[in-house]
């Protein structure tokens, strides 16, 4: 997933996070249908939490690695997203505290090593799961990256990216998507690792070198690429009325070395848990949830 040791040979993988605005206690959500679906908006609601919740994406989402005793392997209890690890204190912990009627109603399908257009085959069995989530989390776009990327990289991507949007939004029409942005930085990374003990590379964003030096300049490429992905995930999400982006709120996450696992690719249980919290503020503030 956080494959930034080897950028020359594989396209980058950091880690991705959430959105936010409005305000309100006891909040009634009207759902709405998708705009490039022209389908009448949906008659139901849901009041306050959500009774299900459901994470599609990557191994962001799945506790790769995050379990010491079982390395090279999920722990999707470890999920930040739909764990039950109380430790991490996840999304789907937090409103089960709050409304128990979700308590088993947390399905993750998220996917190592997924692209976006796993997300489309994931969108497609959350579609068809038989109790359908209310609230679905999307954590994608590390594996697809391509830097530096040009246009037609940046408009593939979402293209994809909106037709699994598409597909939640006219198959769960009750449902409401939120999708965040990319953990921490490569800039607080590199901080947060020093330097790598295999060394890196010499493609033009491998911003470690092989000899282990930082290389500012690619560095400065990565980050500028990987906020142009995340330009598409934010466009995208804006075409979908029931999509919120989290607006950079995990981007705004400084990297610690305890956010990350062993291979230095993957989040920890503390990274999960740091990013359980961040994504629980910025659903709060996006009015998904009472305030």
């Amino acid at each position: 997933m956080r494959n930034l040791l080897a950028l020359a040979a594989l396209p980058v993988a950091l880690l991705v996070a959430f959105v936010g605005a409005s305000r309100g206690a006891a909040r009634t959500l009207r759902t709405e249908n998708s705009v490039a679906s022209g389908a009448a908006p949906s008659q139901r609601t849901y009041t306050g939490y959500p009774n299900s919740i459901a994470v599609l994406g990557h191994s962001g989402a799945t506790g790769y690695n995050s379990d010491p005793r079982r390395p090279r392997a999920d722990a999707k209890a470890n999920s930040w997203a739909t764990g039950t690890n109380p430790a991490v204190k996840s999304v789907y912990l937090r409103l089960l505290a709050k409304n128990p009627k979700i308590r088993g109603h947390n399905v993750n399908l998220a996917q190592d090593g997924a692209k976006v257009a796993e997300l489309v085959k994931q969108a497609k069995r959350a579609v068809a799961l038989k109790r359908s989530p209310e609230l679905i989390l999307i954590q994608i776009m590390d594996n697809d990256i391509v830097c530096p990327a040009a246009r037609s990289d940046y408009a593939a991507f979402r293209e994809t990216f909106v037709s699994a949007l598409e597909t939640l939004s006219q198959g769960l029409p009750d449902a409401r998507l939120f999708v965040v942005s990319q953990f921490g930085s490569p800039t607080t990374y590199a901080r947060a690792v020093g330097s790598p003990p295999i060394g890196g590379g010499s493609g033009p964003c491998d911003f470690f070198n092989p000899s282990h030096r930082l290389v500012p300049r690619k560095l400065a490429r990565l980050e500028r690429t990987i906020h142009g992905y995340e330009a598409q995930l934010a466009a995208g999400c804006k075409q979908i009325q029931q999509c919120r982006y989290d607006g950079g709120a995990f981007g705004r996450i400084v990297d610690k070395r305890e956010h990350i696992s062993g291979d230095l690719n993957h989040f920890s249980v503390r990274g999960h848990a740091k990013a359980a919290a961040v994504a629980w503020s910025a659903i709060k503030r996006a009015g998904l949830v009472p305030r």
